[in-house]
């Protein structure tokens, strides 16, 4: 006789089957959430590296754009760590 169960207490050995393959499935799902957040701060932070450098690189070859730069800088630096590092290097 075949009912779909296994014959296992009404079907509880397949719905047990299938809740520790849900719980399989949000573990993985949460492995790749943090890989994918982790790439995409590493991506980030290669993207300022690399837009830095060629602001650093324009700035120290155009006095206008280096002082624009400042200008900029003094509005987007909040933390005051940031300000007086800034300071310290003559950005602000």
């Amino acid at each position: 006789m075949t009912d779909g169960t296994n014959g296992n207490n009404n079907g509880t050995g397949r719905i047990e089957a299938l809740r520790e393959r849900e719980r399989q499935i949000r573990a993985a799902i949460a492995k790749e959430t943090v890989k994918r957040k982790k790439r995409e701060f590493k991506e980030f932070e290669r993207l300022k590296n690399i837009i830095g450098g060629a602001l650093l690189a324009s700035a120290a070859e155009d006095t206008a754009f280096a002082e624009k730069l400042k200008e900029r800088l003094a509005t987007c630096a909040v933390v005051d760590s940031e300000k007086t590092f800034l300071r310290a290097k003559g950005w602000l």
